[in-house]
């Protein structure tokens, strides 16, 4: 059940309707129900690994808190829980590509062709094992007490608005406020309603108009040139970010009508400043993740600087493996760990280049320059994140550098118009987000009415100029 379908436009209304008429003490029952049906619109047999992840992550937590004063024991679990929740994660996103690697050192020693079972891969199978092994990890590090009871412990891994897609929650955020009482109150309604409305905006309207020329730009390289492969990029750097930052506002708004708020996921990271700065404003709910499980474990920053470069280079090389079973995420990954290092060595160079330059007495065009370098560096690593392949990943980039030839006849001039508007639309709101907070300030003190006009006038938009091909989000395939 996509977010961006007439189905969803019916299931939410009612079940928000329904979790503020039932009895307190039967609520959280129901929006277990809920997240269960919402889930099991998608497949429902692949609800089964959803509930062997709870049974695995909850009865573990229980057993290594009951194991406290046991370290053996206690370790035995955690790594039998942990293998478990690695083990799934393995068996249906990544075998298929270990199956490949295997065959073909396998045909390069003249070995037998082995056959590996086709798997389809469970609806955001990253997001929630990786929202259960937190909660598992900190249980056993003694950050956490382990809940004591299924349901809610349930609750907290199915919650339906970020069940597929994040943000990933940590349990004692989220846990205490799935048990809290909750009203229907007007102030969540509206924001709630804003948010949905705005994260369907990015979605239907920016994504989903961008994804024609993105896809026919990756799907297809070697037809075209220089600034064809251009604008196929940039086309993905905005579809990625409004997609993915599209449904995250959805969720959110989603959960703040129910009274429930979910950590903010995106802070308008296209005006970061620096790579450091842009990952630290992107999927911030994976962000600290690695930081928290991955990077702080392996020493974080309090180490040597050799040591220091191989934890980043580790981290986003993992990262890069969490988002995809294929060598493109892998090469990702590990570039964008590359721009994380660099940046550190060259921040005096860059000091000193602005004092020659004197663009250290012109804040708001250095500044600028900083926006545009850092948007290209990252809008280049997109191209290894959506290529088919590593061979075309590298024809893309050389035909970057080709003939300006481009072919977008296919296209509608319609659907070129409203991706051109839409951005335009999209950037001049998020620098308003981003540098005019007094502009936005005073928006939102204006009468009701005049900001209820503006809201309709949205509603049209994404009525009139929406991409309805109910495209799925791109971050439910990880």
């Amino acid at each position: 059940m996509l977010f961006n379908s007439i189905e969803f436009l019916l299931f939410f209304p009612l079940v928000a309707a329904l979790y503020f008429l039932l009895p307190y003490r039967v609520r959280k029952y129901f929006l277990l129900a809920a997240s269960c049906w919402f889930y099991m619109s998608f497949i429902p047999k692949y609800m089964l690994i959803l509930l062997f992840t709870t049974v695995v992550d909850y009865t573990g937590a229980r057993l290594i808190e009951h194991f406290r004063e046991r370290k053996k024991s206690r370790t035995t679990v955690f790594v039998i829980g942990l293998a478990c929740n690695v083990g799934l994660l393995v068996w249906f996103k990544y075998l298929g590509v270990i199956g490949d690697t295997i065959n073909f050192f396998g045909h390069m020693l003249s070995l037998k062709t082995v056959v590996f079972p086709e798997v389809v891969l469970p609806i955001g199978i990253s997001f929630h094992t990786f929202q259960s092994m937190g909660y598992f990890i900190d249980t056993y590090t003694g950050k956490q007490h382990a809940e004591r009871n299924f349901f809610d412990f349930a609750l907290f891994l199915m919650f339906f608005p970020q069940l597929v897609a994040g943000p990933i929650e940590r349990f004692s955020s989220l846990m205490p406020q799935l048990k809290a009482r909750h009203d229907l109150k007007a102030e969540n309604l509206s924001l709630g309603g804003r948010k949905m409305l705005w994260g369907m905006f990015k979605k239907v309207v920016v994504a989903d108009n961008l994804a024609l020329f993105a896809d026919a730009v990756f799907d297809s390289p070697g037809k075209f040139g220089g600034a064809g492969i251009l604008i196929g990029v940039l086309c993905f750097t905005v579809q990625i970010y409004c997609d993915f930052s599209g449904y995250s506002d959805i969720a959110v708004g989603c959960a703040k009508i129910l009274d429930i708020d979910l950590m903010k996921n995106f802070d308008t990271p296209y005006f970061s400043r620096s790579v450091p700065e842009f990952w630290r404003r992107w999927h911030i709910s994976l962000s600290t993740w690695f930081r928290d499980y991955v990077y702080i474990p392996l020493g974080g920053n309090r180490v040597s600087k050799p040591r220091w470069i191989f934890n980043q280079l580790v981290t986003f090389t993992i990262s890069g493996v969490w988002h995809g079973a294929g060598y493109t995420y892998v090469l990702w990954g590990f570039l964008n760990g590359v721009y994380i290092c660099v940046s550190r060595f060259v921040g005096p160079l860059k000091d000193k280049i602005a004092s020659v330059t004197r663009l250290d007495r012109v804040p708001v065009l250095r500044g600028l320059i900083q926006n545009i370098v850092t948007f290209a560096l990252i809008a280049f690593s997109w191209i290894f994140f959506r290529a088919n392949s590593i061979p075309d990943a590298f024809l893309t980039i050389g035909r970057l550098f080709g003939k300006t030839a481009m072919d977008f006849s296919a296209i509608p001039v319609l659907r070129v118009h409203v991706a051109i508007f839409a951005v335009v639309l999209l950037f001049a709101a998020e620098f308003l987000m981003n540098y005019g907070k007094k502009i936005t300030g005073v928006y939102f003190r204006m009468p009701h009415p005049v900001r209820v006009v503006t809201y309709a006038l949205l509603v049209a938009v994404i009525v009139l100029f929406g991409a309805y091909d109910n495209k799925a989000f791109i971050y439910f395939q990880f």
